[in-house]
């Protein structure tokens, strides 16, 4: 297609290929933009319209792009990267704002991103927020953190609700009421879920969102101390049902549509316990199963 093709035809490939982008789909929606290419002072003209880039005919535009003939074949071929020719090479010569330049990075950059992320519970990247003898590892439950990375998610660090309300060294445990330590709860997982939605509305997949089980917090089919943290009761044996920071993401996920997103907890791991390579292969079969359908 590209050896020995017109102007007109490498640049009909290079605007069908940035329309079938997989990637990043809003980064035409509201953009109203005509673009003007001149390729060996002979000018071409793309507009936006209804979020796909179109032919139109010769009007003012806002970007302009200048290049050569062997340019043009090279950014339609993939040989030379977007951004680089602008920006690196200077093969093309672009006239308009770097907002919009920004913008059509987006369109026409080549995409190796999975697209897959997952929100994971701030205590398995940094242990420092665990309480003494709370954790097997002395930064990040290490292990976890890899076979995350295995299976090509981007990770998220969702924040330490206990941190935030209750102090790094959980000094008001226990002294807040309900209400108080809820309202605290509520505000940081709004914060998660808007992140949440951002990442769903732009097309990404949130593959899970990882508890870390039994955590009065952060627990998701388990808990453990959740009465003595709301200041209800002195019992810390472990219980089904998920901890006070999850309750509140789910509560918020439903408020927003979205009780289908995929929560699942992975067991702690404390000093001298085993079972990591049970729990690990659990959680490599969850996202496995979520990819797949």
């Amino acid at each position: 297609m590209v050896s020995g093709s017109s102007t007109r035809e490498l640049l009909e490939a290079l605007r069908q290929r940035a329309n079938q982008r997989t990637g990043s789909p809003r980064a035409t929606e509201d953009w109203n933009r005509i673009i003007g290419w001149e390729i060996n002072g002979d000018r071409f003209f793309w507009t936006i319209r209804d979020g796909s880039i179109v032919e139109s005919g010769p009007a003012e535009p806002q970007i302009v792009l200048r290049c050569t003939h062997e340019t043009l074949a090279r950014l339609t071929s993939g040989e030379l990267p977007f951004f680089i020719a602008i920006w690196a090479t200077g093969d093309i010569e672009y006239e308009g704002s770097f907002a919009d330049a920004f913008r059509l990075g987006y369109i026409f950059l080549s995409d190796r991103r999975g697209r897959r992320v997952v929100f994971l519970a701030h205590c398995f990247l940094n242990a420092n927020t665990r309480f003494p003898g709370g954790c097997a590892f002395e930064g990040a439950t290490v292990p976890l953190i890899e076979a995350l990375l295995d299976t090509g998610v981007g990770i998220v660090q969702m924040p330490c609700a206990e941190f935030l309300c209750l102090g790094l060294e959980k000094p008001l445990y226990g002294e807040l009421s309900e209400e108080e330590l809820r309202e605290c709860f509520r505000r940081l997982a709004a914060g998660v879920m808007d992140q949440v939605e951002a990442y769903l509305e732009n097309g990404y997949e949130v593959a899970g969102i990882i508890g870390m089980n039994p955590s009065p917090s952060c627990g998701v089919e388990i808990t453990k101390g959740k009465g003595t943290m709301l200041g209800l009761d002195r019992d810390t044996s472990e219980k089904a049902g998920p901890g006070v920071f999850i309750e509140e993401l789910q509560g918020l996920a439903r408020d927003r549509g979205l009780e289908n997103l995929p929560f699942f907890g992975v067991r702690r791991m404390l000093p001298g316990e085993g079972g990591l390579e049970e729990r690990l292969e659990d959680m490599r079969q969850r996202l496995s199963r979520k990819q797949a359908t």
